[in-house]
Formats: structure tokens, C-alpha cells, sequence
């Protein structure tokens, strides 16, 4: 803070703003310096609404970084939320004045960390299993970095927080097989995912993976009791998405021959769909690697 406080000092006084006694944009510059955020921001706030510091860079560069400051202090996620908005906003009313591009790169660095926090948060958000979160913040993390960037590359990005989504998406469907609307949302991330990268493995086995234990799940529901066409139609919807397993499970077998997952998943599906000679294929595969190769 200390030495961005410095920067900003040395920028202002350059930039010829008024830095006299009793100037709000002065005083909240000092208490900035001092580490005293609270005051700071109420200063700021005063000066960027006066008549000599509203078209100021300067003076909107130093209220972005105040209210970042500020922000990466909350502890609670919805102030935290407001004080980093207000602090975007903050650096693109910068960087609009800011004709000769003088302040830039200050504003620039202080604006991607606040973009990348968003997808932070997005990420902490899936690893607490709150879904609807992380989609805001991902949105959110798009929307930042595109507009200071319209042609920047975001697929990797995508593909990281789609995999992940899905998974989350899977453990819910996993716990209560009965919503079915968790498997769909599933199915959907990880055919985004390959949309985006058709050679992505962690895709490729997860979707196989996922329309194998949905099939699995339908035949352990016969009843005993249950009559013969009912015990038929089940083992048919089985196979439908036994079907639907073994390409995806097949690619992933292709990109790494040596995974033992895969061997293992080529296995169980081909004898559930009644190709034996195909299971005892992988199985065999499977008991020829050494312990080295089973990874």
C-alpha cells in the first residue's frame, strides 16, 4: 500500500491536481498513505464530486484504489461485493479520462486483480457446492475482463470452471438420483466443455462416467416383483445409456492408453452391454500392466 500510495503522490503532484490544505482529494490521499481506509474512501468520495477533481484520472485512480483496498479488507462477501464494484468503476472512469494514457498501466494492474477475483471467488464458491454463486461471479469475471480486453481469450477459463461446474452438478445428481434436472445440467456443462475442447479428458471420462452410472442406477431399481415389461423397458433405458457412455469413455481411453480408469470403465461398459468378448479385451489389458503403468 505504502508504495502505491507513493506512486499516486508522485502522479498527482505531476498531474498538477490541486493538493492544498483543506483539499479533500489531498487529505484523503494522506489518510490512504496512513492506512486509514475508512476515512480515505469518505474523502475521495467528497472530492470526485467537486467540479475540480470530477474529470480528474488522478483523482478516480486514487478512489479505485482505495476502494480495492478496501474491498480485499471485507469480510463480508456483500459489502465486498459493492466496494469491489464501486472500485471498477472507479479504474474505467480512469482510464476514460485519462487521454495520454499516463495512469494506464497503474490502473490496468489494479483492474485485472479485481477481474481475477471474480473468478476466485467463482472457484471458492464451487468448492462450497453453491453453484448459482459461482455462476455470477464467473459471469461477472467474463464481463470485467472483456471490457477492458473485448478480444481476450477466455476459453481455458471456461473450460476450468465448466468441468468444474459439472462436477458439482454430478455429486448433487449423485446424492438424489431422482433429480434427474442435476443430470442434465451435468450432461450440459461437460458438452460445453468439449464444444470448447473436444480433447479435453477430464470431459471426455467424467460425461462416459456419468451416463454409465445413470444406467447402472436403473437397473439396480427392479423390483423383484416388478412385472416383465417394465423389467425390460428399464434394461432398454440402460442400455441407451450404456450406448451413450462408451464413446466418450472410448476417446479418453485414446488420448491415454495407459490409464487404468479408462481400461476399467471400457470394461464394465462393454459387459454391460452384453459384448463380452470386448470386456475380457480391456479386462486383459488391465492385468497386462504392471504396477508402474497403472496410473
Amino acid at each position: 500500500m505504502k508504495r502505491i500510495a507513493h506512486i499516486l503522490l508522485l502522479m498527482l503532484l505531476c498531474g498538477g491536481a490541486a493538493l492544498g490544505q483543506g483539499d479533500p482529494l489531498a487529505e484523503a490521499l494522506r489518510k490512504y498513505q496512513a492506512g486509514a481506509l475508512a476515512e480515505a474512501r469518505t474523502l475521495v468520495d467528497v472530492a470526485v464530486a467537486l467540479p475540480q477533481h470530477e474529470q480528474n484520472a488522478e483523482a478516480w485512480l486514487l478512489r479505485g484504489f482505495i476502494y480495492k483496498d478496501t474491498y480485499k479488507g471485507a469480510s463480508d462477501p456483500a459489502q465486498g461485493d459493492a466496494l469491489r464494484d464501486e472500485a471498477l468503476s472507479s479504474l474505467q472512469r480512469c482510464m476514460a479520462l485519462d487521454g495520454s494514457g499516463t495512469y494506464r498501466d497503474n490502473a490496468v494492474q489494479a483492474y485485472d486483480f479485481l477481474a481475477r477475483s471474480f473468478f476466485n471467488d467463482a472457484a471458492k464458491a464451487l468448492a462450497e457446492m453453491r453453484e448459482e454463486r459461482a455462476l455470477e461471479m464467473f459471469g461477472r469475471y467474463k464481463e470485467a475482463t472483456l471490457l477492458l480486453d473485448p478480444k481476450a481469450d477466455l476459453r481455458a477459463r471456461e473450460v476450468e470452471f465448466t468441468n468444474a461446474l459439472g462436477t458439482v452438478y454430478t455429486k448433487r445428481f449423485t446424492a438424489e438420483r431422482a433429480d434427474t434436472a442435476m443430470f442434465s445440467k451435468a450432461v450440459a456443462a461437460y458438452k460445453q466443455v468439449l464444444t470448447l475442447d473436444p480433447e479435453n479428458y477430464g470431459a471426455n471420462y467424467n460425461l462416459s462416467t456419468l451416463f454409465y452410472n445413470r444406467g447402472v442406477y436403473n437397473i439396480r431399481r427392479i423390483d423383484a416383483e416388478d412385472e416383465i415389461p417394465t423389467i425390460m423397458q428399464i434394461q432398454e433405458a440402460s442400455r441407451e445409456f450404456f450406448q451413450l457412455a462408451l464413446p466418450y469413455m472410448l476417446k479418453a481411453h485414446d488420448m491415454n492408453p495407459s490409464r487404468r480408469e479408462t481400461l476399467l470403465g471400457l470394461e464394465g461398459i462393454y459387459y454391460s452391454l452384453q459384448d463380452q468378448e470386448s470386456s475380457d479385451k480391456f479386462r486383459q489389458l488391465f492385468e497386462e500392466m504392471s504396477p508402474e503403468e497403472q496410473r
